[in-house]
C-alpha cells in the first residue's frame, strides 16, 4: 500500500509505503495536522503534516 502526499510548492509527492497506512486528523495548539502512520514488518512510524500545506492525498493499494 502507498500514500502519495502532494505538498504546496512542490511538484513531487512525498511517498509513504507499508503494510498498512493510517491517515488521521489531529489538532494541537489550534493547528490542524494530518497524522500519517505507516506500518512495516511489525514496526510503525508516524509523521505530522500541517493540513494547510497539503494539496491532495492519493491512496494506491
Amino acid at each position: 500500500m502507498e500514500v502519495h502526499v502532494f505538498l504546496k510548492g512542490s511538484k513531487k509527492a512525498v511517498i509513504y509505503s507499508g503494510d498498512r497506512i493510517d491517515v488521521l486528523d489531529f489538532e494541537m495548539d489550534k493547528v490542524k495536522y494530518k497524522q500519517i502512520r505507516y506500518f512495516r514488518k511489525g514496526f510503525s512510524k508516524s509523521e505530522l503534516v500541517e493540513q494547510e500545506s497539503i494539496n491532495k492525498i492519493v491512496t494506491i493499494a
